[in-house]
């Protein structure tokens, strides 16, 4: 399938509006960008956010909760924000994660500080890796070194704090042309790493803070650990020039819900999963997810047979899959961000459980799951198919609420987002929204 990826994203771009989109094209595809930890090979991401995770709401809820998700095969958790709450113009009444008062300790609603490093090392112990948010574009407006350092947050003219996304009401940006909120930055980011031990950064509107502050920062974090990982959340190409591993992929996940409703060609979203490996670098990590913390839940949008083959369409790409917590039992009631809203562990899709758990071990088995290294057979594309070759992986999805005909694969089917694999005189006939992976004979 030969295509011109300034030309596939010129077709893309105006489709996308997203805040965190880069809307310009680069070919960085001959750039190497940084080398990815081994720990972080053929893994998912785990996201957790305390307060949602359990009743208890608490550091000590999730480690008591970590030889569970050992055994369903997650080894790298991201914790949303663990950092104490602002009170001044709070949202809702236990306020918002992303709000933060103060960046050098942790959340009392959670528990200590020991909690936390307790919790650290349990994971640790077990083979994980632990990921924290780092929020690096604004802090509460009591934050509690703004009366030490006031030049930390913009200012008009009337000393009204300022902030680029209007409805942010409970945060003032960070003042970036001032050193001093250079230093404070890097203090506090060395500061979990030296005092914590923790294994890489998820750095909330990445694209909103200069791009020199991340090229001077994190050649520093990667002296205190230089297998340190760091995701964006941002859509960008030239972040990854800076150093980071991984970065969102909201517009992949934008074209396959149009491309499940019909109202963009399949083709399109092939092309644009293979445009993406040209102006990104080779070893970027394309975030994928069906459902993270600022979305609604997958399974509230979806139907089963659309969730299921949505897990599949993501495990299958290139880069490094996202669940958030509950995802993985079909949970379909989004926690807030602002109150305490647990999710119910009782209340499970049994289904979507066994299935994830499978898809989290074969990308662990089959490392050409996780390769970028893939081809489609165009001629499938009108037939609303999308037929993915990997080596010797062959995924096939139905894109289509309608019964579908293709010639069966030669080879080993090894998961079924349905119960049924129905053939017919060497056809494999899919039903509705069925994706199917195959192992082929060499």
């Amino acid at each position: 399938m030969q295509i011109d990826a300034r030309q596939i994203f010129n077709k893309v771009e105006p489709k996308i509006k997203r805040l965190g989109f880069d809307s310009y094209f680069l070919n960085l595809g001959d750039e190497s960008g940084p080398i990815n930890p081994g720990w972080a090979k053929g893994q998912v991401i785990y996201e957790i956010y305390v307060r949602a995770f359990s009743e208890e709401g608490t550091f000590n809820a999730v480690k008591n909760a970590l030889p569970a998700l050992k055994e369903k095969g997650i080894e790298i958790i991201w914790f949303m924000p663990i950092f104490p709450i602002g009170q001044v113009h709070r949202k809702g009444s236990l306020g918002c994660p992303y709000s933060i008062k103060d960046y050098f300790t942790v959340n009392p609603e959670y528990g200590t500080e020991n909690d936390f490093k307790n919790l650290v090392q349990t994971a640790h112990r077990l083979g994980l890796k632990v990921l924290i948010d780092m929020v690096p574009n604004h802090v509460a407006h009591d934050y509690v070194y703004l009366k030490k350092i006031p030049q930390l947050v913009k200012y008009d003219d009337q000393g009204r704090p300022l902030r680029k996304i209007a409805d942010w009401t409970d945060v003032a940006d960070l003042d970036y042309s001032q050193k001093a909120t250079w230093q404070h930055m890097a203090s506090v980011m060395e500061h979990w790493i030296k005092k914590f031990d923790i294994d890489g950064y998820r750095c909330d509107v990445a694209g909103l803070v200069p791009l020199s502050f991340w090229e001077w920062i994190i050649p520093q974090l990667r002296q205190l650990k230089n297998d340190f990982f760091l995701l964006a959340e941002w859509e960008s190409h030239r972040l990854h020039l800076t150093g980071f591993n991984s970065s969102y992929d909201w517009s992949t996940l934008d074209l396959f819900r149009l491309a499940l409703k019909q109202q963009e060609p399949l083709e399109t979203l092939a092309e644009w999963a293979l445009a993406k490996k040209s102006f990104y670098p080779k070893n970027a990590l394309p975030l994928r997810f069906l459902e993270n913390h600022d979305l609604p839940r997958a399974a509230s949008q979806f139907n089963n047979a659309q969730l299921l083959t949505g897990l599949l369409f993501i495990f299958t790409l290139h880069g490094i899959p996202l669940i958030y917590n509950g995802q993985e039992i079909g949970a379909s009631q989004t926690p807030s961000l602002f109150e305490k809203e647990p999710v119910d562990w009782q209340k499970k899709n049994p289904t979507v459980e066994r299935f994830l758990e499978k898809l989290i071990a074969l990308r662990k088995e089959l490392p050409d799951l996780s390769s970028s290294q893939y081809s489609f057979v165009e001629k499938y594309f009108k037939e609303d198919i999308w037929h993915l070759k990997k080596n010797n992986l062959v995924v096939v999805i139905n894109f289509s609420g309608n019964e579908r005909k293709i010639p069966l694969p030669n080879g080993k089917l090894i998961l079924n987002t349905s119960s049924k694999f129905e053939t017919k005189q060497g056809q494999l006939i899919l039903n509705g929204y069925q994706g199917l992976l195959f192992m082929e004979k060499n």
